[in-house]
């Protein structure tokens, strides 16, 4: 990496304009996060505690690997809103099967968009790559909604085996019963269609604004495919949110875009803190509240 580079291309921008545009379409972010978990959960959860665990969740989500911080944003729901924790958990694997196959969707709709940009090999491959993976996610999700009641005895023997029989009973079947009803068009649909149009509209839009903060110029083609390839990165767990796997998939992206690997580490480094920035405070001051109400004295 040429870190002058990075340092020079810096200094040559810095515009608070887009700054402050960033943090109106993070926030736009948070809120439509909070509207998808209230749609996956049936509207057993109000807009303002949704947008409480959604905000607990994504500063988590900076700090925790493997995205935990959906785990707290569980935990929030069930403690605040009753929400039990089989329905939530099972939601929140449906959530994810979501956000997998709407990363995919907007890689395919990058390669599209990019045509001739790419090398031609390189594009054909990730195509045809990409076109399976998503074929396989709906194989398994029809497989699980249509026989997934019949994986319970199949499993039992091996939590028997393994001396969590118990647990498996009060805690695994119902969550497997849980996301076979929930892997259904009326409930994805809509909390889909939302997804689809977050990536498309506010998460390119934050990628465009912080490369002009940082002086990274980006048409919304590259975001997109920036965008797709970053999400990547943060499938490996790494903690604190992916750092080094989410930097290298961004100058990655950037590298087979044939664009300068200085820039795309500075993008990324300024993506990441820009988002912890967004993200941690407003999620650490959620957490000091909801704590102190908890334990104060009545």
């Amino acid at each position: 990496m040429d870190w002058e580079e990075a340092i020079r291309i810096f200094h040559g921008g810095i515009s608070a304009t887009s700054l402050l545009w960033f943090l109106l379409v993070s926030f736009g972010i948070a809120v439509g996060y909070a509207m998808r978990w209230r749609l996956l959960l049936d509207g057993k959860i109000g807009y303002g505690t949704s947008l409480m665990a959604s905000l607990l969740g994504l500063g988590a989500n900076m700090l925790l690997p493997a995205r935990g911080g959906d785990l707290l944003r569980v935990h929030y729901s069930r403690v605040v809103a009753t929400v039990p924790y089989a329905d939530a958990l099972g939601r929140l694997l449906v959530e994810k099967v979501v956000d997998l196959v709407t990363i995919i969707s907007v890689g395919i709709f990058s390669l599209i968009l990019l045509g001739h940009t790419l090398n031609v090999e390189y594009r054909n491959v990730l195509l045809v790559v990409l076109l399976v993976a998503i074929l396989l996610i709906f194989l398994l999700a029809i497989t699980i909604r249509h026989f997934g009641n019949r994986l319970v005895p199949l499993l039992r023997p091996v939590f028997g085996f393994l001396r969590q029989q118990d647990f498996f009973d009060r805690h695994i079947v119902s969550l497997i019963r849980n996301l076979a009803q929930s892997l259904s068009l009326s409930v994805t649909m809509l909390p889909a269609a939302l997804t689809l149009v977050l990536w498309l509209s506010a998460y390119a839009l934050a990628y465009i604004f912080v490369g002009r903060f940082v002086g990274v110029s980006l048409n919304y083609q590259e975001a997109l495919f920036v965008l797709f390839v970053g999400g990547l990165g943060l499938m490996i767990p790494a903690a604190p949110s992916g750092v080094g796997t989410f930097h290298a998939s961004v100058v990655s992206a950037f590298i087979l875009l044939g664009r300068s690997p200085a820039e795309g580490l500075l993008l990324a480094t300024a993506v990441h803190l820009l988002f912890f920035m967004a993200y941690i405070v407003p999620a650490a001051l959620i957490l000091g509240h909801w704590r102190l109400n908890r334990f104060a004295p009545r």
